[in-house]
């Protein structure tokens, strides 16, 4: 009876271990995303910045390149674009830092 009694706490230790080991590397990844998530946000501003700095100069850019119809309507449109594709990015950044 004893011995069946020691089998027992013995795997309970064993267990209790495993689980102590276990808790341990799940706090590191957990130290570890919290830093990447840092690293992200960080990122994510300043992509921001430069989708801001790039719309505000495409909008000043934008008023007299309407007047001249030539090639400048193309980089206007261009520029659009690019604009356009950095919100686009922004915004999935935005949804996956949501999501995680």
């Amino acid at each position: 009876m004893q011995q069946v009694i020691n089998e027992r706490l013995t795997g309970i230790e064993t267990k209790v271990k495993q689980l102590a080991k276990k808790m341990e590397q799940l706090q590191k990844l957990n130290l570890s995303l919290e830093e990447e998530n840092r690293k992200l946000k960080s990122g994510l501003a300043v992509y921001k910045q430069q989708a801001n700095q790039q719309l505000d100069l495409g909008m000043a850019v934008a008023a007299p390149v309407e007047k001249d119809k030539s090639g400048a309507d193309k980089r206007s449109k261009k520029m659009k674009k690019e604009i356009e594709q950095y919100l686009k990015e922004i915004d999935k950044c935005l949804m996956w830092l949501q999501n995680n």
